[in-house]
């Protein structure tokens, strides 16, 4: 089931602030996004879990790219998941560019991404990518 206008624009707000905290190098604000057993899948080799270990993908991408990295969502769309209203599956492409030089393409990957409310917000309990290019 779609989840509703206000949650389409709540969960929107939270995955702008997801690539903004990456793309930034915010360890801490982008740790803060996930739940504290989060995971993040498909990028690296192996799943990271934890926040801690969150941490890592951000020094990662901001030291390998000097901080010019960004990351842009587009085709959301979102469901309700497990018949609860507190659970949303987000399904989008995720456009990375680099702009070191002019700007460039990185990748474009499909995300699904399993998310939790939290108060007024959400948190990240899952997130599985696959490379499309």
């Amino acid at each position: 089931m779609p989840v509703s206008t206000d949650d389409f624009v709540s969960i929107t707000d939270f995955l702008g602030r997801y690539c903004w905290r990456v793309d930034q190098g915010d360890e801490e604000g982008w740790a803060a996004l996930w739940a504290e057993d989060g995971v993040f899948a498909g990028v690296t080799p192996e799943p990271v879990v934890g926040r801690e270990a969150m941490k890592g993908i951000v020094r990662m991408s901001f030291a390998n790219s000097g901080g010019t990295i960004r990351h842009m969502i587009g085709s959301l769309n979102c469901d309700y998941d497990e018949g609860s209203k507190d659970v949303a599956i987000a399904r989008y492409y995720n456009l990375v560019t680099n702009w070191v030089q002019g700007g460039a393409f990185t990748c474009l990957a499909a995300s699904t991404v399993r998310l939790l409310r939290q108060g007024d917000s959400w948190l990240i309990a899952r997130s599985d990518s696959v490379n499309l290019a």
